[in-house]
This record gives structure tokens, sequence and C-alpha cells, in this order.
């Protein structure tokens, strides 16, 4: 319990308090007049329940003296000796002995709990919720409120990062859930090498016609076989004409051999002849042939008959067809061919990155090379041989149906060989670079193109993603920890939520039960208070919701059906709710502080409150009441101070310091006029030397009224003046003329205009204050009671 205030140094009125001989007890009324610091002891105390010392450093007394504000107050728990906790500027140290509670009800707890400005506000809803919840499930409320928060401040940075590292990014979990094995430089190199080929095939997508007509490699030709062309002439060259009769050819060739000089051309002239003549005369001079001639001619048609004309044809034409053959000029198309594919071939340079191309290109290289040099031999051994062809074909011409001499040529005829194997390697290589442009320029499509590029730049998108993962590992990993904390949370809260809401379901149940029955008790019968819930926040915050005569009220409305008498009722009820729902032993050990619990309550709600509190003392460890309302502290002391142990304290003002003091409680609990009385009767008995200048005018008419307030109300006399009422009353048979006249006297003795008699000693007033006190309780007496 609280034991003693040792000291108050400059907190509010209490600018140098020194009470450490006053003690408290069980049940403590501590009365103050506004102003002299009841509300500064009733923060004083809640700050120590509260640990919070911001609302006295704003009590600071003024006028400031320089000092700091201190303040000790000594507790007591239960079988312990007492323990002194001391305010300073570090706060309340060491804190309420272990075991002890304080529990404060004032203006704080009204405002900040239930009402603000009359009504129900997000504030004074939170507030009631963790009133509430402080009985119960503290902790995990905590926790849910610390989870929530942490989720809330996790989530603000994990945005604020997001915004700030990650706003490009359009996939942002399957990016963190990368994990490149690549360092960066082997990720950029990719990146680029992806960009050179991306670069390739844009360029031949924006050259697709060109590219497609561009041209393939020609085989390379070597028209006619020149073996077999070669061979062909020496078979003609030795081909004979023997079906001609025996005679007639020898003939001719004995003719020939005797009468012409040039005889190779012999038979052709002797044929030509033939043709031209007639038969009886010369061709050439008219003359009459002789027999001799006639019959050289008949030998000569023998000779050159059909078949020799057949033959002679057909010799003239192989010929012809040989010469053609042999001599045709193959070298410069050949040369052309080759040329012709070096320029093809450099038209692919898309192709020059594979290696296979390069490698048959190099081949082709060689081959064109080997071919080159083979040709250059060709073209020398040729010229040569082609005389030999001119020669051999006139002599065979000139003399169709003789064999000559067969023409060789070793030399040309392994060139040949050479020739046709090198443009056999040739044509495989030049094949094999066509299949690699025919898939090429197969691939060369706009659409195909457009969509390897997108492939590729699909890729780069990705590597480029890697490479941004790798670059910004940092980033990820907080936001990596950020995600998993949020998606960790937001699983644990629903699930502390809910095992509090289970936990608390049956106590909260419990405690609107409670308050309505002490809402209803301290007189707002017409009112039902519901639990409501919002669950929108950290916590869940309950409420109240309200039913007047079962009807909703609104919240808005709650100033216009609450009287300042139900708002006082339902705080106090909240309050009384808390407390009833402690368990035996921590209110046993609860320190309940009342600041002004009757304050506003019609006069119907006292006596209850009044009761509560004596059945909560009886299970507390403490309870101090706070009043500026003396009527009411005299009410309680005066139905309980015979049968609970009260302790009545004031607080007291002198020399510009409040202070308390042990207060006489059949004093305090008298109303003025006993008051006056008691002070009169100790200055008669020299107890005291002072007295009230107006006590005995006032004590005159009080007994007057009193004594006589029967006939007073039968006679009907309600004259004000103090003067008239005596006469009345005289004049109603009331009172002696005697007792009128002695009235009158005390009357003008005693009128607050006169006071003549406090000019006397002091010895004269305490013997006129005697003679007073006489005359009312001796002669002041009605006319009934003296006849």
């Amino acid at each position: 319990m609280l034991k003693r205030i040792q000291s108050i140094q400059n907190i509010g009125r209490f600018k140098a308090t020194t009470a450490g001989n006053v003690e408290f007890d069980k049940i403590t009324l501590i009365f103050g007049r506004n102003t002299y610091g009841k509300s500064t002891l009733g923060d004083l105390l809640a700050s120590i329940e509260l640990s919070e010392t911001s609302a006295i450093t704003t009590r600071r007394t003024i006028p400031a003296d320089g000092r700091p504000q201190q303040a000790v107050l000594s507790f007591q728990a239960e079988g312990q000796s007492e323990t002194p906790i001391r305010l300073d500027q570090n706060g309340w140290n060491p804190g309420l002995p272990v075991g002890l509670c304080l529990r404060v009800f004032d203006d704080g707890f009204y405002h900040n709990n239930v009402f603000a400005a009359r009504q129900f506000t997000r504030s004074t809803k939170e507030n009631f919720s963790s009133f509430v919840l402080g009985a119960q499930g503290v902790a995990k409320a905590q926790v849910i409120a610390e989870k929530n928060k942490q989720k809330g401040d996790a989530t603000r940075e994990r945005n604020k990062l997001q915004k700030a590292a990650f706003k490009n990014i359009s996939d942002l979990s399957n990016f963190l859930k990368l994990n490149p094995a690549e360092t960066v430089d082997l990720l950029k190199d990719k990146i680029d090498s992806l960009r050179r080929e991306s670069d390739n095939f844009v360029s031949q997508k924006d050259n697709a016609e060109k590219i497609q007509s561009r041209k393939t490699l020609n085989l390379l030709k070597w028209e006619i076989s020149f073996t077999e062309s070669l061979e062909r002439l020496n078979k003609i060259l030795a081909a004979s004409y023997i079906n001609l009769h025996d005679d007639a050819r020898l003939k001719v060739i004995d003719h020939i051999q005797r009468n012409f000089h040039e005889q190779n051309d012999a038979e052709i002239w002797i044929k030509n002849g033939l043709a031209h003549n007639n038969g009886g005369k010369c061709q050439f001079c008219g003359q009459v042939l002789g027999e001799e001639a006639i019959k050289l001619l008949d030998i000569y048609r023998q000779y050159f008959n059909s078949s020799y004309q057949e033959h002679e044809s057909y010799v003239v034409k192989e010929l012809d067809e040989c010469k053609t053959l042999l001599t045709q000029e193959r070298v410069v198309m050949l040369r052309l061919s080759l040329e012709s594919n070096k320029g093809s071939l450099v038209s692919y340079p898309e192709l020059e990155k594979r290696e296979d191309f390069l490698e048959l290109s190099a081949q082709l290289e060689k081959c064109v090379d080997n071919i080159a040099a083979v040709l250059e031999s060709w073209v020398k051994q040729s010229a040569e041989f082609n005389k030999q062809i001119e020669q051999v074909v006139n002599r065979k011409i000139s003399r169709p149906h003789s064999e000559i001499n067969q023409l060789e040529s070793k030399i040309l005829l392994q060139l040949n060989e050479q020739i046709i194997e090198l443009i056999s390697i040739y044509n495989d290589k030049a094949s094999r670079i066509n299949e690699l442009i025919i898939v090429f320029k197969e691939s060369v499509n706009a659409i195909r193109l457009k969509m390897r590029i997108d492939a590729i730049n699909d890729q780069i998108n990705i590597e480029n993603l890697k490479l941004l993962r790798v670059e910004m590992a940092d980033q990820c990993e907080e936001m990596i920890r950020l995600d998993t904390l949020v998606a960790v949370l937001a699983e644990e809260i629903p699930l502390l939520q809910e095992e509090l809401r289970n936990e608390q379901s049956s106590y909260l149940d419990n405690f609107f039960d409670h308050l309505n029955y002490y809402f209803k008790k301290f007189g707002s019968s017409d009112f039902t208070l519901i639990r409501g819930e919002d669950t929108s926040g950290h916590t869940p915050i309950y409420y109240l919701k309200v039913k007047y005569c079962n009807c909703d009220v609104s919240e808005r409305d709650l100033d216009k059906v609450f009287s300042e008498s139900d708002r006082r009722a339902l705080a106090l009820a909240v309050f009384w709710a808390g407390l009833s729902c402690l368990n035996e032993e921590n209110i046993r050990n609860t320190i309940i502080v009342l600041d002004d619990p009757i304050t506003s309550f019609d006069n119907h709600r006292t006596t209850t409150v009044h009761q509560e509190i004596v059945i909560l003392a009886e299970k507390s460890r403490q309870i101090i009441i706070l009043s500026h309302y003396e009527q009411g502290l005299v009410k309680f002391i005066n139905t309980y101070s015979k049968n609970k142990p009260i302790k009545l304290l004031t607080i007291e003002r002198k020399s510009g310091t409040s202070s308390l003091q042990v207060a006489d409680i059949d004093h305090f609990v008298k109303n003025e006029h006993e008051k006056a009385r008691s002070n009169l009767f100790k200055f008669i008995a020299e107890e005291t030397n002072t007295h009230n200048a107006g006590d005995l005018r006032v004590f005159l008419e009080y007994e007057l009224n009193h004594r006589f307030a029967k006939q007073i109300d039968d006679n009907n006399i309600n004259e004000s003046n103090l003067s008239d009422r005596i006469d009345k009353l005289r004049d109603a048979g009331c009172i002696t003329q005697e007792l009128c006249s002695g009235l009158h006297n005390w009357r003008e003795l005693l009128n607050p205009a006169h006071h003549i008699w406090l000019a006397s000693d002091l010895e004269d007033q305490r013997n006129t204050a005697k003679r007073f006190m006489g005359f009312i309780y001796h002669d002041l007496i009605p006319t009934c009671l003296t006849s």
C-alpha cells in the first residue's frame, strides 16, 4: 500500500512539501479544495501506474525557482518493509515494489479510455481496448502489435527498395529466384556474343531479298573427255576404204604415182574433176577423149563410186568433230567459272563465322591453286598439240581412204586425268559449300529471321537479367529477406490473432457482462453496452456500441443521449469492470486510486458507488479517494467510519505551497452550524483565543429558524428580515414579549454592521460569547414550553 508521501518539490501546487509524518490507511480519503493540488496528486500516482512522467513534467510549479522536480513516495508490499520510490529527471526509481499494482481512475482515464469531447474516438477506442486487454493477454497483444508494426515496416521498406532498385523488373519474383553460376565478365561476354549474332541476323533480315539473289557455286565442267576424243581421232585416222575394186584401186594408185607431182591431193583433184566430166569430151579443153582416156575414166568411176563418197563424208565429218573436240577452248571457261565462284564465295560474309564454311573455303582455294597450275601446263602443251591435230586432219581429209599415222600425247593425257581429278575434288567441296549456302538461304527468311532475332533477344534479356541479378546481389538478398519476413509475418499474425481472440473470448464476454452490470448499477439502467471489434489495425480494437431501450445509438448521437452523469458512470463502470476481471491475488495486491469518482453524479448514484467502494476495499490492498466534493466525503464517512478503517487527509495551502495533513474526521463531518458551535464552545472554554466575527450573528438566526421551524411554517411566517421575523413570532404567540426583547437585544449587538462587542478586550468577548450561548440554550424556548 501507499504508506506516505515523504516529499514533493516543484510539481504543481506542491512547491516544497514534506509530509512524511502523514500515514495512509486501508481506506484513505483526501479532501482538497479546487486549485489546492488534488488533481496533481492523482497525476503523480497515475504516472507511477503508467511509468510515464510527461504529465508531471508539464506541471512545473509557477513561478519557477530553478530547482528540479522531485517526489518521494513510500510503498509497502504485504509482509515487507516500506520502499521509497523517487521521481527525478530519469523517471521513477526503482518503481513499485514487486507484487504491488496501481490502478488510477481520474479525468485522464475518462478522457483517454472512454470519451473525448463527449464522443468515442479512434484514440479512445484504442485506449479502451488496451485497457480491456491489459487485464489479460497483454503480452500476446503486444506481440501482435509488434509483429504488425514489423510487417508494416518491412512492407514499406520492401516497397521502397522495389521502387528504388527494381522498378524496371517486370517479374520480380522470378528475378529473385535466379541463381546464375557465371561471373559478371562471363555474362558480359555471352551478352556481347549474342548481340553480335543478333546484329548479324538483323542485317540478314534487312538484306533478305539480296541474300536470296546471291549465287551458289557453279560446279566445274571439263566438257568433253580428251582421252575419248583422242581415241576417236586416232580411230578415224586409221580408217581406210577397203571395199573398192582392187584392180581399179591399184590402177588409180599407179596413175597417181606416175603422173602427179603432188600426190597428197591427187585423189581429191581427180574426184572433183570426175564430177565435172560429161563422159565424151574433156571438161577442161573440150577435146574428144580417146579410148584409153575413156577407160581411165571408167577406172576412176569405179574407184570413186557411192561407197567412196559415203566413206569420205564419214571421215571428213569425224575429223571435223574430233578436231573441234580436241582444239576447242575449254580453259578460259573453266577459269571464268573459278573466278565466278570466287566472287560468289565472298558474297556470304555471314558464313565466315562458321568453322565448317571457313574450312571448306580454305580447301576450295587450295583446289583452285592446284587446278590453275595444271591448266597452265595444259595451255602450254595443247598449243603444239593443236598444230599436230591440224596437220593430221588435213592429211586425212586429202586421203580419206588411206590410213594415217595416229596422234599421241602422253603429257596431255596425264594433265587431262589430273584436271578431271582436281575438278572432282573441287566440285565436292563446292557442293558441300552450296549445301551450307542453301541452308543459310532457307534461314534467311524475314519471318524466320524475326523469330530467330526474337529468340536471341529473349536470350539476351535472360542473360541481362542474370547479369543484373549478379550485380544486384546485395539488394536481392535484402529483398528476399524482406519478402520472406513479410510472408512469415503474414502467416503468423492471423494465427496469433485467432489465438488471442479464442483466449480472450470468454474473458471479453465476462468483461462486458460486468460492464453492463456496473453501468446499470451506477444508475444508467436504460442502456445496454455491446462489444464492437475493428480488425483493420495492427491489433484487434474492441470498442463500445450503445443501445438505449434496445435501440442502437449512433456514435455521433452519444452526446445527445448520454447525460454528463451517464458519461461519468460509464467511465467508472469501465474502470470497475476491469478490476472485477482481476483474479483474487491480483486484486488483493492492487492499490486503487479514485479521483472524484462521483463528480457530476446524480444523488441516486452516489450511495451505490460508495457501497461498491467499500466492497472493493475488502478485496484490494488499498483504496485512496481524492475529492473536492466535501458533502460526498461526509456522506461516505458518516455511513462507514464506525465499521471501516478510514483515514481522512486534507490538502492545505500555507506559505505558497500545498501540504498534506491528517484531518479530524469528527470535525470534518459536522455541518457549518455545528462547526461554528464547536468553535464557540472552544473559545468560551479558553481552548482557543480566536473566533469568526460573524459566527454569533449567523448562529442566532440559524437557532431561531431551527427551534421555531414548526411555528414559522404553521403561521406562514415568510419575512426575510430577522427583526420582522422575531416580531411575527411574538405576534403569533410563539415567543413572549420578554424573549422578543432579548432576541432584539442580541440581534442589535451582533449586527454585522456594528460588531461593537468585538472592540472589547478578549475576556469581555469570551464573556459575551458565554452569555450568548446561555441565552440560546436556556432562554430561547417557545411559549408552549414555558407555560
